[in-house]
Order: C-alpha cells, then structure tokens, then sequence
C-alpha cells in the first residue's frame, strides 16, 4: 500500500530521486494507497501531475483543482498539499517531481540566479492547474508525460535528456505563469497555522486532543484554528486527526503483532469497538482483515 510518511511539520520524509539525480517519476492509483487518498504533506521538490484515470481533486493553499484525464496540476515548493480521488476509487495520475537544484546548472550560474532563485517557493507562482484546450499548457502535459516516459525507459543519457527537458518546461511555466488558472497567494501565515495544528495533533494523536489545547498551542482561538483550517484543508481538525489516527493504525498493523485493543490505545481511539467501527467506514474493511494481506 502506498503511504505518504511525513515529519511533525507535514514535510515528506522519502527524498525523490538521488542527489545526483534529483527526479522522480510515480504513477498512483487511488485506491493504492492507505485510505484511498495522498494525505497531506511538502516537500522542496515542485511537482506537476497528469490525470491518467478517473478523475483526481487536488488540493492546495487554500485552491482545489477538480481535473480529468489528460488535466493536469502544479504545485511549487514547499507548499502543504494532497490528492483524492473523485468518484472512482482506481482514479490515478502520473506525477513528476524535480528538486530546484535540477534546473540551475552550476553554483552561480546566470540560469540560477535569473530564473530559478527568483522564482521558487512562494516567491513565484505557487499552483495551478493545467488544461488541454490552452494550447502552452496542453504542450507541458505531453512534455510531463514524455519526461515521465524516459524515466521509465531509462535509456541511455535518459539523465541528460530529462534534465533538460525539465529546464525548457519550468521556462515554459514561467513565461505563461499569469495563465496558471486558480492561483492564490497571501496565505503564508495561514498556512503555517495549519502546518503547527498538524505538528500538534501528530504530537498528541494518541492522546485525548480538545480544541481548547489545540488553539493554547498556536495562540489562536479555537474557532480561528477551525475557520482556517477548513479554509485550507476542506476538512475539519478531528477529521483530519481521525484520518492520521487510522493511518498510524495501519502501519502498526502491519509493523507489530500487537492485538486490536492495543492499537487502538496506541492510536488515541477510545475504545476498540469505536476503532474497529472507524477503520471499516474509512477503509471498507476490519483492522484484522487488514493484517491478513501481509
């Protein structure tokens, strides 16, 4: 099963690609992965998606993107995102992701200093979506798919040639970032609220969490932390904590032979009948059934 672990700042764990090559290509399919959804989570590496099934929400800073085959979604560093599918549980997209370093040349360079620095992060365009009726974007989603191509191929000078094709894309990107539909920006200090929310609810999962804890932690009041959270998210705080909750069960699950009840201490539910009853409506099957498939 497919599971997006991230720190208790919601920044993703698994680096994409090497540190000498710095890309990676995934193919997802929704109901892959652990509640059928990529939860959320940042990483430095900017990312761009193709729909390949189905059809995918994404989500981000505030902005969600509904798309379909073919549509596809941007996303720059460092920016708390996820992906759900709609309708269909197999939904699934191509998803390509580059660290900053791959698009400079050398330390220094004019390419560096010009047309990545400047723009990457919340300095330059933040998301966006991507549509095959406008012709520069319909261009990106075949390049996005070509790079994706290449990556699985692995060819020789496969390295070489993503790397460069990857340049001429974020040039693309740049040139035409007024026509990036959806864009938002000003949310930075609304979305650090909601990043240390999260940092607290992981911190404190498997215990008894109340909003009025939560909103001491940041300085806020409860009903702000709840305002800017669904403003941000779509969701509410305990939906999200319950969806962490689950998560983690899952993996002890599958990690330990530890019985129900347990977990379900482990993991802050209050009880193992609650547990057992949330985890069938969140992932369609029992927690013991779900260990079977080891």
């Amino acid at each position: 099963m497919i599971s997006i672990r991230v720190l208790d700042d919601q920044k993703e764990i698994k680096q994409h690609g090497t540190e000498e090559f710095p890309v990676a290509v995934y193919h997802y399919v929704m109901s892959e992965c652990i509640l059928g959804y990529i939860n959320w989570h940042w990483h430095d590496e900017i990312q761009l998606c193709v729909v390949t099934k189905g059809r995918m929400c994404f989500q981000v800073s505030g902005a969600q993107y509904e798309l379909g085959v073919g549509e596809g979604f941007f996303v720059n560093s460092g920016r708390l995102h996820m992906a759900r599918p709609v309708g269909d549980p197999d939904s699934a997209y191509l998803c390509l992701d580059f660290h900053p370093r791959m698009l400079g040349g050398f330390p220094g360079s004019a390419s560096g200093r010009k047309y990545v620095e400047p723009y990457v992060g919340a300095a330059g365009p933040e998301h966006g979506s991507l549509k095959k009726e406008i012709p520069w974007q319909h261009e990106l989603l075949e390049e996005i798919r070509a790079i994706g191509a290449l990556y699985d191929e692995k060819a020789f000078g496969y390295e070489m040639a993503i790397q460069a094709r990857i340049s001429l894309l974020w040039l693309s990107l740049l040139r035409n970032a007024e026509g990036l539909a959806g864009e938002v920006s000003g949310q930075e200090e609304t979305g650090e609220l909601v990043r240390r929310i999260m940092a607290y609810l992981r911190a404190h999962f498997a215990e008894a969490v109340s909003l009025e804890g939560i909103a001491r932690e940041v300085m806020y009041s409860g009903s702000e932390c709840c305002r800017r959270f669904k403003q941000t998210t779509g969701e509410t705080i305990f939906h999200y904590l319950k969806a962490y909750r689950l998560a983690r069960a899952t993996e002890l699950l599958e990690e330990t032979d530890w019985p129900v009840s347990r977990i379900a201490l482990e993991t802050g539910f209050c009880s193992s009948s609650y547990f057992i009853e949330a985890f069938r409506a969140e992932l369609n099957t029992t927690p013991l059934k779900y260990r079977s498939r080891r």
